[in-house]
């Protein structure tokens, strides 16, 4: 497995829920925030971004399906995003609204978030760099021929074949 440096990359991809903010547990289960008051930033986040060399370039790639499956107000949404790109320097934050039926592809494991932006801003993808915590992230990082981190958590036990990291924080140099 391939060691990860930090200082080798010039563009981070972020996946949103449970990297940026934190997850939502309903009936056991792993979600995302349906609203603004369910909406809380990871402090690890804001401690590594707040340490992140300023060089960087921060894109974040986040599914959205609870906006196609009509539990996620796209007003709330905006608020959320908002609130990432008034207290981050983001050089831009896209999401896939597509629930697993609509064979989007955007939707991650595929790549085409990742892929979008890289076009879009002429990235070099060997200097590109995405961190997420699910195996969906991964797939799409694998997918987008880039480099990935996973954060440790207890529900990604499964994912398997990646580089761990358990804070985000003990990545910088």
């Amino acid at each position: 497995m391939k060691e990860i440096n930090i200082e080798d990359y010039k563009n981070i991809f972020f996946d949103r829920d449970g990297v940026i903010n934190k997850v939502v547990i309903r009936q056991g289960l792993i979600s995302s925030p349906r609203s603004l008051s369910e909406f809380e930033l990871r402090e690890d986040f804001t401690a590594f971004y707040h340490s992140l060399e300023k060089n960087k370039r921060i894109f974040v790639v986040t599914n959205q399906p609870d906006i196609n499956r009509r539990l996620l107000d796209q007003e709330e949404l905006n608020k959320m995003h908002k609130i990432i790109k008034d207290s981050f320097n983001i050089m831009d934050l896209i999401y896939c609204p597509h629930d697993n039926e609509d064979n989007c592809l955007c939707r991650k494991p595929k790549p085409g978030m990742i892929n979008d932006l890289i076009k879009k801003y002429d990235l070099d993808p060997k200097e590109c760099l995405l961190i997420g915590d699910s195996g969906k992230d991964i797939g799409a990082a694998k997918n987008a021929k880039i480099d990935s981190l996973l954060l440790d958590t207890k529900y990604n036990q499964e994912v398997s074949g990646v580089v761990r990291i358990s804070s985000l924080c003990e990545i910088l140099i």
